[in-house]
């Protein structure tokens, strides 16, 4: 279904947002076709409507160079470290500026040493079916053109499963990530036919911070996205905050940002991951939600792809997150026993960007920037 220029720059707002998969896919599911505008070119920092190429749609907010903070913080008691304290905030994660993607990528069953803690990396999910060690290759076909984000030196900045036009491919480049999924590129004979590459960021063991040991604690968070093309009915972008209880188990609370072709913004999923043994419980970024509350300001969760940078924020805070927690309690009943709040750490944040692509073909092109999760009295 290809949808006039025209048409999709009305839908858009003026200038102005770990290797976690959801295995089991939502629990909420339409029948997919690919979403496409005439095309665009993308240029750092905003993306502009032209012709002759198939892509998507994309808002625009002035680019900037976030750092990651790394320090030690006491919070009502609790030892905090990866986090800057401001007045009346305190910072646990803030979006760094990157020279490049080389450096700073993961892929499942090839990179040695396990998942990285303590710093910001692309996750890859599927090991390069292309290459005989299973790592990416460099890539500077333009990959921009699917995902909005035109890096300056696209030889350092991305990896791709082949570098030919196309192909899926990993950026990374300043204060901007982004990435093409195709599925293509993998075999439909896979048991498990999903597909992901993400950003992730995990505090390391002993620095995870403890965001509900007071109860006036509310956790924010923000990021500018832009999702320009999406193919396929179980295709979503999702911002994943991933805590653990006592005992460890693990509880990923996600804000929708994007699920293609859903109507409105979308409906509250939960589902249980075997695999990552996580129990997850996806809220849409819309008024009145009961786990989370939308930021004045802030764009709302979509099925519609979209061209140029849109800011989501939102923020939870002890009440909603004990709600949230007694939610999953009475859906799993036995699975999770803790209801105390302060007993609950944030181990990991991340961006969870995939598809499941069987038996239809799938595609994902998204960028985002500005990523921050922050502490506010």
């Amino acid at each position: 279904m290809q949808r006039p220029a025209s048409a999709i720059a009305d839908t858009l707002p003026a200038s102005g947002v770990r290797y976690h998969r959801h295995l089991a896919g939502e629990p909420e599911r339409i029948i997919g076709f690919r979403q496409r505008i005439d095309g665009f070119v993308a240029v750092r920092g905003a993306a502009f409507l032209s012709s002759d190429k198939v892509c998507d749609m994309h808002m625009d907010e002035s680019s900037r160079i976030l750092r990651q903070c790394v320090a030690a913080v006491i919070l009502t008691g609790v030892v905090t470290v990866g986090s800057t304290s401001e007045a009346g905030t305190t910072v646990l994660f803030e979006q760094p500026s990157e020279s490049g993607i080389d450096k700073n990528i993961w892929v499942a069953h090839v990179t040695k040493g396990g998942m990285p803690t303590g710093s910001f990396d692309m996750m890859v999910l599927q090991p390069d079916p292309h290459t005989s060690t299973g790592n990416l290759v460099p890539t500077s076909w333009d990959a921009g053109s699917n995902t909005g984000f035109v890096p300056t030196s696209p030889s350092t900045a991305q990896l791709g499963f082949t570098n030919q036009a196309g192909s899926s491919t990993a950026q990374m480049e300043g204060d901007t990530v982004g990435a093409y999924l195709n599925s293509r590129d993998l075999p439909t004979t896979r048991t498990n036919q999903l597909m992901m590459i993400t950003p992730q960021y995990r505090f390391p063991p002993g620095a995870t911070p403890v965001p509900f040991a007071s109860s006036t604690s509310v956790l924010n968070g923000e990021l500018d996205l832009q999702v320009p093309m999406a193919e396929g009915g179980d295709t979503y972008v999702t911002a994943d905050l991933l805590f653990l209880d006592p005992r460890g188990t693990r509880i990923s609370l996600g804000v929708k940002l994007f699920q293609n072709e859903i109507l409105g913004s979308g409906v509250l999923g939960t589902l249980y991951d075997p695999s990552e043994k996580v129990y997850i419980l996806n809220s849409p970024l819309a008024a009145d939600q009961k786990f989370l509350t939308q930021v004045q300001g802030s764009a709302t969760t979509t099925g519609i792809p979209w061209l140029g940078w849109r800011h989501f924020q939102w923020t939870i805070d002890q009440a909603q997150f004990a709600a949230a927690i007694k939610y999953l309690v009475a859906t799993y009943p036995g699975k999770i026993t803790s209801t105390d709040t302060t007993q609950y750490v944030l181990d990991e944040v991340h961006l969870n960007a995939e598809f499941h692509y069987s038996p239809a073909p799938a595609e994902l092109g998204w960028s985002m920037q500005g990523l921050k999760v922050w502490l506010s009295d």
